[in-house]
């Protein structure tokens, strides 16, 4: 009894996480479709991270040979397919288990490769001073740019960083650079920096700038693109630092709480560093923003998709309300952050930025 009782558990966790997971969303942070088609089909008795290191292992040897071959293009493709599969397999652990942390420096060495061998885009690793530490972040523009239009791009409670990589291959392409930030409670910032999300995350934003600024001596305006939970985080910082002109928020709440979903509710706690929901809901009070005393002079871009299981369309539009030039564009069938869309979401992101922000 107790082995079918097992095997019924084994399936529920594999049928969570492919719910988080979707091959969509595989897709739109970079995966290999045969890579992404595989994971969502491995056994169940294999673990999710198992499989997906697997798959990037695969990667990496393809991207060494490679680069001893003087393929360099080809190496380059496979790092980041690499890193892809790498975010993919630190997933499966909500909270910082040392199998996560690992995971995660493998896969940040996986895009540092790729970022030394690339020849159309400077990749740069920042290191920006917040708090009692750091946030750790990319600056990702074409090669000779020194200065221009750059746009912040930050994820939610799973996806971070490296994740964002074809949103900032897109805006490259239009001319505009990009900091993919992970923003504290995020990624290499949370795990080896230690910095959990509080109140004071709009200064990590506006630090972001300044880090540019020194690189590039360009002031703004900016842009700002925010993520699933990381849309909050992005219209705060529209709210607060007035070199944003443009926002961009896409599947997120302005007034979040812990989800009754088990993931969710430990992606929470992690992201915050506390131990409780109740914890956790009172650091996200100290998030909510509230369009009769919250307001920003940059442009407003809300993204929906009728068919998103996490956040209702009326959560949504109170971004609307933060901004007097808002705009609200609706997928009647997308998902979560129009993962099923994401080659026309992103266009359409990227030349709604460059039209609010100029070329490079």
């Amino acid at each position: 009894m107790e082995a079918v009782e097992s095997a019924e558990e084994a399936g529920k966790h594999r049928a969570a996480l492919l719910r988080a997971m979707p091959i969509t969303r595989m897709l739109d942070y970079g995966m290999d479709y045969w890579d992404a088609t595989h994971l969502a089909d491995a056994p169940i008795s294999q673990p999710w991270h198992e499989a997906a290191t697997r798959l990037a292992e695969a990667q990496l040897t393809r991207a060494e040979a490679a680069a001893d071959g003087g393929d360099v293009e080809t190496a380059v493709a496979c790092y980041r397919r690499a890193t892809a599969a790498l975010i993919f397999a630190q997933m499966a652990f909500n909270a910082d288990h040392p199998a996560k942390r690992a995971l995660y420096v493998r896969l940040t060495q996986a895009y540092q490769a790729a970022a030394d061998l690339d020849t159309e885009l400077r990749v740069e690793q920042l290191s920006i001073p917040f708090r009692q530490g750091h946030c750790t972040a990319w600056f990702v523009r074409r090669r000779g740019d020194h200065s221009g239009p750059t746009v912040v791009i930050v994820g939610g409670q799973s996806g971070w960083g490296p994740a964002f990589h074809q949103q900032a291959e897109a805006l490259a392409r239009r001319g505009l650079s990009t900091v993919l930030l992970e923003a504290p409670g995020q990624g290499d910032t949370r795990m080896a920096g230690g910095l959990h999300l509080d109140g004071t995350v709009d200064r990590a934003f506006s630090a972001a700038l300044d880090a540019v600024r020194a690189r590039t001596g360009y002031d703004g305006p900016y842009g700002v693109w925010g993520n699933s939970f990381g849309g909050l985080l992005a219209a705060r910082a529209a709210v607060h630092e007035s070199r944003f002109g443009a926002c961009c928020v896409n599947g997120a709440s302005a007034k979040p709480e812990p989800l009754p979903f088990r993931t969710a509710r430990e992606q929470s706690r992690a992201l915050l560093g506390v131990d409780t929901d109740d914890e956790a809901a009172a650091v996200f009070r100290t998030l909510w923003l509230d369009p009769a005393v919250d307001h920003t002079s940059a442009a407003m871009l809300v993204l929906h998709g009728g068919n998103d299981p996490l956040v209702s369309l009326d959560q949504q539009k109170v971004f609307l309300d933060l901004s007097a030039h808002a705009t609200l564009r609706v997928w009647d069938d997308g998902d979560h952050t129009m993962y099923n869309h994401s080659a026309e979401r992103t266009e359409f992101v990227c030349d709604w930025f460059r039209a609010q922000l100029g070329r490079g």
